[in-house]
Parts: structure tokens; sequence; C-alpha cells
């Protein structure tokens, strides 16, 4: 034991003391609270810097494998201190220094804490390492020091660290380790609490803690049974095309993946993984709705299921989807980007179909779901505010699955037809240019806009003539282009007898 008087009489201590004349009131209190401990004299003295700042130092120790974990750890426990907890931890400063530096840096970090946190998800993965580190900070630890172990709650702590304060990652457990942090007095001795004023948040934030720390990897078998791929980008946000895409990291795919892209091992890039799907006619439709829908969701902003599809070496239809992303923390950057591939069975194979007839086939498709999805429902009204939307819905998933599936410009439905035909057709794209266009100023945007459930059913009504005449135009243009298409072979009645028999 050691009289406060004699640790404040320490020579270098009293030298620090007029250096920090501000800080002598912590110094104090320090000294007090550590004065019944045997090495009172070098507690203090390794407490001086954080009296000096006003802060606790932390490093936190984990394996490579729970960074995220960690990261959103570190980020309840630093966007809530108020600036009082310096952390350091290896995802903070790896990209700054390299090799011996790091070493040096991590060295550093251990013997200059008040606090060591070690997170431990899974003790049964590799940890020497994490108690190289824990060592480092036995070697120099004082009676003003922590040493803390975070771990999930279905894992026993190893031996070597089983006399720490243990924390389990349940609510209470880390309400308790949250409030001792955060609302007790002397986080270190010398020290005010760091920050009192988020009590009252203590059960949201420990609900963040307790999802952070995962359950453990070994007991986690996920079976996802569509192909599905995880991919990382660098920065997602600064996509600029489809192109760039290709940059991305293929971290994991399952064996349906794979099989689909016609792959045994998982490629390391997207670039890789796609350069077996052929893409007719410079066909990327897909990968630019993939592109749009990772930049959109990376900018945490909404975006539109994607409907382009493609067609594997299989000769399936399938459709990208993104089903979910991991970041670091609820608010943290998006790390990696989860895609599966669904089978699209309404998507009609043409690739056997003459170019003309295949074009004609999709606008006859479009001219149907025009008629059955937008005219026929909402050309009676009046329609109240919930009909307005829904018709608005149902433009824009036509809208997306005709850009998607591949807009046929209008010279090329002109050339489908008969110059006869042609202007029948011709005044009725007019038509309709008057009521929708690309800048949003025709009269059916402006009643949609306005929700004027009067008006849209007149004006859809006038389109019904002109949809009805041109569907029976098209389906009759359909029926002369098949027979053009196809031979007529006539069969001997003898055959045609076998046939029947």
């Amino acid at each position: 034991m050691s009289d406060i008087r004699e640790i404040l009489g320490q020579p270098d201590i009293v030298e620090w003391l007029k250096q920090h004349p501000d800080a002598k009131g912590r110094l104090e209190g320090a000294a007090t609270l550590l004065s019944d401990k045997p090495d009172a004299p070098a507690a203090v003295r390794k407490l001086l810097p954080s009296l000096v700042d006003n802060v606790v130092k932390v490093f936190f120790s984990y394996k490579k494998v729970d960074e995220r974990a960690a990261t959103a750890i570190v980020e309840v426990l630093k966007e809530n201190s108020a600036d009082k907890l310096e952390i350091t931890y290896m995802a903070g400063f790896t990209e700054q220094f390299a090799g011996q530096r790091w070493r040096d840096q991590i060295s550093k970090g251990v013997r200059s804490a008040n606090w060591f946190i070690l997170l431990l998800p899974d003790p049964s993965d590799e940890l020497d390492w994490c108690l190289f580190e824990t060592g480092l900070f036995e070697a120099q630890l004082t009676s003003a020091d922590r040493l803390i172990c975070l771990h999930h709650p279905d894992t026993e702590v190893p031996h070597p660290i089983q006399g720490y304060q243990a924390i389990a990652a349940t609510l209470p457990e880390a309400e308790k380790f949250l409030r001792m942090v955060f609302v007790g007095d002397d986080p270190v001795p010398g020290l005010r609490p760091i920050n009192r004023a988020i009590e009252k948040r203590v059960p949201e934030l420990a609900r963040r803690l307790v999802d952070a720390i995962r359950v453990p990897k070994r007991r986690l078998n996920r079976e996802v049974f569509e192909p599905w791929i995880e991919m990382s980008l660098v920065d997602a946000t600064q996509l600029k095309n489809k192109e760039d895409l290709d940059s991305a990291s293929i971290d994991s795919a399952n064996a349906e993946a794979l099989e689909l892209f016609g792959f045994r091992v998982c490629p390391k890039t997207f670039a890789k993984l796609r350069e077996e799907i052929e893409e007719k006619h410079g066909d990327g439709r897909w990968r630019e709705e993939l592109f749009h829908v990772l930049r959109k969701i990376a900018n945490g902003n909404t975006f539109s299921p994607i409907q382009a599809v493609f067609q594997s070496q299989n000769g399936k239809t399938y459709r990208p989807i993104a089903i979910a992303i991991d970041r670091a923390g609820p608010n943290g950057p998006v790390q990696t980007y989860h895609i599966t591939f669904a089978e699209d069975v309404t998507t009609t194979d043409m690739a056997a179909m003459p170019r003309k007839l295949a074009l004609l086939a999709t606008l006859l498709r479009f001219t149907f779901r025009f008629r059955w999805e937008v005219l026929e429902p909402f050309a009676r009204g009046p329609l109240n505010d919930a009909d307005v939307a829904h018709l608005d819905i149902s433009l824009k998933r036509i809208k997306v699955d005709w850009e998607s599936r591949g807009t046929i410009d209008q010279s090329q439905i002109m050339d489908l037809f008969t110059v006869e035909q042609r202007k029948s057709t011709e005044e009725m794209f007019k038509a309709w240019s008057r009521l929708r266009n690309p800048e949003q100023t025709g009269e059916l945007d402006i009643a949609i806009k306005n929700k004027d459930g009067q008006s849209i059913p007149a004006l859809l009504s006038a389109m019904l003539p002109a949809n009805q005449q041109f569907l029976e135009m098209a389906a009759e243009r359909f029926a002369t282009m098949v027979a053009e298409t196809h031979e007529v072979h006539d069969f001997p009645k003898a055959q045609l007898r076998s046939v029947a028999a």
C-alpha cells in the first residue's frame, strides 16, 4: 500500500504535474483510488497520458475472420463515447502501416491501453495471434487496467483467459457492459463517466452488440437452393457502367451457380464468371440492370427488381436477384452482395424464330399486357387514389419489362407491317404520345401526378379502339408471317392412315 502523498511525491509525477496543472484533480482522484493497491505508483504512471487527454485508451483484439463483428462493436463504442474512447484496432490502421511498422503499432497500442477488449465469437478458431496480444497486455497489466472478453454465450472461454472479465453476448450482459463503459464512475481511476447521456439508449445499443457477435461459424450450415454468389466491390457508389462490375470479386458461390456459369471451381472475378455466357448482338441488359441495382444499394437508394434475363449453357433462362448485403454495422459500408439467379420460365426462347417474327411476337405480348393490365381495369371510372397508384405501378411494370427484354423502336415496328397498315399504327403512336411521354408532360402523366380519378378513365378509354384495331391487325399479320415461314408438307394418305392407327 502507498500513501497518496507518497504517490504524488514521486519525482517524475511531480514533474508531470508541473507540465499539466489542469489535470491535477484527475491525478489526485486516481491516486486516491489506487492508494491501497500494491502497484499504485506504477498504475498511476501508466494512467498519466489518459489523465491529461481525458480519454480511456482501448485496444480491441480479434481474429481477422471476425473483422465485421469487431468493426460493428467498435462503431457502437466510438459513436457514443463523445470522443473519450481512443480505440486502437487492426482495421483502423492496417492500411497505413505494413510489415514491422504494423507490428510496432500493435505493440504500442497494446502497451499503452487502459482497457484490453478481446472478441471471441468462436474460440475454436486459431487464437495464437490474439493470445500473443493478450500476453503483451498482461506483461504490463496494472491495478488500473481492465481485461475484458466479449464472447458468444454458447461457446466456452478458453482456459488461458478464463480469469478475465467475461461478457457473454446476451442482452443483460451486454447492457451491464455498456453501463460500465459509458455510465459507471471511474472508467479508469480519476476520470468522470464517459457519457451518462446515453443511458436510456443502452438497451438499443446492447441489441446491436449482441447482433454483431454472430453464431459461431462452425455452428452454421447455410444451404442455398438457388444458384447463389457472394461478391464484393471496393466502392459500388463509384460504378460508372456495367463493365465496371467485371472488377468485382467473387468471394464464394454454391455448386448450382458454378454449374450455371460452367465452372467447377469458383472464379475470382465477375469478369471470369460471366465469360462463358454468350451475349448475342451485344446483349448485356442483365448486367446493365445488375450494375444499376448494386450502385443504388451502395448509395442507400430504393430500386426495382431486375427484369432482364440471360441464357445459360444448359439452355435455361435466368434472372439475377439482389437478395441481401453484409455491411459493417447497421450504417457501415457494404462489404458483400448476395446475388441469386432464379430460373425465368415466362421468357420465350425466340432463338429459332426469324427476327421479324420474334419482334412481332414480343410486340403482341406487350399489347395484350397493355390491354388487360391498363385499359380494361382502369378505363372505367371514377378511380380512387389507390386505383391511380395501382395504374401507375402497372404502367411502370410494363415499361421496365419492355426496356429489360429489348425495346423495339418505332421504325422496327413500322417495318413489320404493310404500307397501308403503317398509317393507322403511326396514328396510334401519336395518340399515345399525347397521353404519356418521357418528359412526363402528357395528359395522362399529369392526371396520374394529380391523382385525377375522373379524367384518367376518359383518357384511357379513348385508346381502346386503337388498341383493338392494332391487336386484330398484328394478330392477322402474325398468322401471315408464320404461314410464310413454314413450308406445308402434303403427306401421302397411306402414311396418314398409319399415323392415325
